[in-house]
């Protein structure tokens, strides 16, 4: 009865290290997925404002056609810088609720041998290790992400948008729409920033950062 039981047991932990490999394995393909997208996105939202750019700088001697064809193009390059800093912040958060199940699963891995604990270190970096690398609090990262990045470069798109369209009234005053147009992209990007930090303030206080394991 014994050794059935010890057999029982031991199919058990294997069964348990069998899912939890699986489940590592899918965690991991899931976030490289998760960081291609936010880099693919990126990557198309700037080639089509790099596009746009080059088409404006074509028109730009074409006088009225020049203001008809920015006040087309500009609002679709924001409306997609929009949408891709969306879906890129939602990969962002992914990225991190996925590196944070494999820390956990590294943690179990690391309790199996204490003695070879520190070969499972931690997928995500605390703010401890941050500070002591010299980097900035683990607070402040996600303003050096891709996504921020989008959200700055849409809102100088905005802005620009704003200060042509203001242009266009006040031709012979130059400081008008210049004005408003460094209004509008410092509006629009607190609005990206706040939004931004809002969304991983509540992550973090969802999934608690680890303390002990990092990078």
């Amino acid at each position: 009865m014994g050794g059935e039981q010890q057999d029982q047991e031991l199919r058990r932990r294997a069964e348990v290290m069998q899912a939890l490999t699986t489940q590592h394995f899918a965690l991991q393909s899931a976030r490289s997925i998760s960081g291609s997208e936010i880099a693919l996105r990126s990557t198309l939202y700037l080639t089509t404002l790099s596009s746009a750019v080059v088409a404006l700088a074509l028109v730009s001697r074409l006088g009225n056609a020049f203001l008809v064809f920015s006040l087309a193009i500009l609002p679709v390059v924001f409306l997609l810088g929009l949408v891709s800093y969306g879906r890129m912040l939602q990969n962002a958060v992914e990225y991190i609720i996925y590196g944070r199940a494999i820390s956990r699963i590294m943690q179990f891995y690391a309790g199996i041998d204490p003695t070879t604990a520190e070969y499972f270190q931690g997928a995500q970096a605390d703010e401890t290790l941050l500070q002591g690398l010299g980097l900035f609090k683990f607070r402040w990262q996600q303003f050096l992400s891709a996504t921020a990045m989008v959200a700055i470069v849409n809102a100088v798109v905005g802005g620009t948008f704003v200060a042509i369209l203001i242009a266009n009234i006040f031709q012979p005053v130059l400081w008008v729409p210049t004005t408003a147009g460094g209004a509008a992209t410092l509006v629009i990007a607190a609005a990206f920033l706040r939004h931004q930090r809002r969304v991983w303030s509540r992550v973090a206080a969802a999934i608690p950062v680890a303390t002990r394991h990092a990078n």
